[in-house]
């Protein structure tokens, strides 16, 4: 049965908070658009990312512990494809030497990270 991206976003977040408490990386969600709260009685806007972000950041070290990886994620379902903005994200995250890949499953992203 496959998931959809919703699903799988989620079993994905769960996995990457037990490898972050474990000490084996930091991850942070990406959101794109814009959210509204209230706060002290009055609504404001906040822009979040901007259209095309990745869905995922994850930081971790490199082998000598010095410098760190960066890693952008892109989650997809089976059917689920890549947007015009996305694949214009992909370019300039590339373009600064970062990694940049699109994920179906939660078995990809653990081939992906190697733990």
């Amino acid at each position: 049965m496959s998931l959809t991206e919703a699903q799988l976003k989620r079993q994905i977040e769960d996995y990457l908070t037990y490898r972050q408490n474990a000490g084996d990386l930091m991850w942070f969600p990406m959101n794109s658009g814009k959210a509204f709260v209230k706060r002290g009685g009055k609504d404001y806007m906040i822009q979040l990312c901007d259209e095309g972000t990745a869905d995922l950041l994850i930081l971790r070290k490199w082998k000598g512990g010095v410098f760190c990886e960066v890693l952008f994620f892109e989650l997809k379902s089976d059917r689920g494809r890549t947007s015009s903005a996305q694949n214009a994200f992909k370019i300039l995250v590339e373009e600064q030497g970062a990694s940049y890949s699109i994920v179906r499953s939660l078995e990809e992203l653990e081939k992906i990270l190697g733990i």
